[in-house]
């Protein structure tokens, strides 16, 4: 097994994940932003786009990569952040007019509002919203969107934990704290485990892994990937989430963080699980199960 990839066994077809949008990238080969957009390949050759970064650096990573987009299967949206939702501005260029599916609240406005800094729309791009409201597909609760592929949403929050929300507003001045409610996660279920991409965590990284354990009490957690919002995390909060994550880790565990993780807690889930199992996330990656 390769610190990227995991073989398929008996020749089964593999699930394939391809990173076309990251804060970070694995050469200069690829481009990058501040975002993140992932291509998931399910063993029955279904395609999913699993959000769409800010701007097309998706789209030419995809190129690059020499990925498919055209006539997808569908895409799921983790949340209406811009850095999430911006790249469904060139939706037009994806052939088929693919599905989105997302929690009903992506289309809310919200503002980023911190002392200091200009007041920051979060929301998702009026163009975004214009070429994509025909067809969306709401989801509340847990839903099943294709083979062993399920959308997690409106993750139940333990009262004082770890839910990275801070600085999210409904207004422009600063009131009505956002939760954003809308936040989501993908899982998809393997004969090895499950594999549990995040766009940004901010319903809690423990919480919704409580969630998954919930839904899929007999099986184990095979890898972690996506953005994590640990960056403003305190130690007990990254410790915590370690603790948890190995309650039910699978021998073979992985950990991609990328976008939102933050340093502090990729150091730390390497120091846990080891080098070869902890690894940056990276436009231009593709992990494979």
């Amino acid at each position: 097994m390769s610190a990227t990839s995991v073989s398929p066994e008996n020749n089964k077809r593999e699930l394939a994940l391809s990173v076309l949008c990251d804060d970070t990238v694995i050469s200069d080969e690829f481009l990058t932003e501040h975002g993140l957009s992932i291509l998931a390949e399910l063993p029955n050759g279904h395609r999913w786009l699993i959000d769409a970064g800010s701007t097309d650096v998706f789209l030419e990573n995809a190129r690059r990569m020499d990925a498919d987009l055209d006539n997808l299967t569908g895409i799921a949206i983790t949340h209406g952040h811009d850095d999430h939702t911006g790249g469904l501005i060139f939706y037009p260029r994806l052939k088929g007019a693919p599905p989105v599916y997302g929690h009903p609240y992506i289309w809310n406005k919200s503002y980023q509002v911190k002392a200091g800094k200009s007041v920051r729309i979060t929301g998702m791009p009026y163009l975004s919203r214009l070429h994509t409201s025909p067809a969306f597909r709401p989801v509340n609760g847990v839903a099943r969107l294709d083979d062993d592929f399920y959308f997690f949403t409106d993750i139940p929050r333990e009262p004082g934990s770890f839910a990275p929300t801070q600085g999210n507003f409904l207004n422009e001045d600063g009131t009505g704290p956002c939760p954003i409610i809308d936040d989501a996660s993908l899982v998809v279920k393997t004969g090895s485990g499950l594999v549990v991409i995040f766009g940004c965590a901010h319903a809690g990284y423990t919480n919704i892994l409580k969630a998954v354990r919930s839904k899929f009490p007999n099986d184990k957690l095979l890898a972690v990937i996506g953005g994590l919002h640990f960056m403003n995390a305190d130690v007990a909060t990254i410790e915590e989430a370690a603790d948890f994550t190995k309650s039910f880790m699978a021998e073979t565990f992985l950990f991609y963080g990328g976008h939102c993780t933050g340093d502090n807690s990729i150091k730390y889930f390497r120091s846990e699980f080891g080098a070869d199992s902890v690894k940056p996330l990276g436009a231009g990656r593709i992990i494979r199960f």
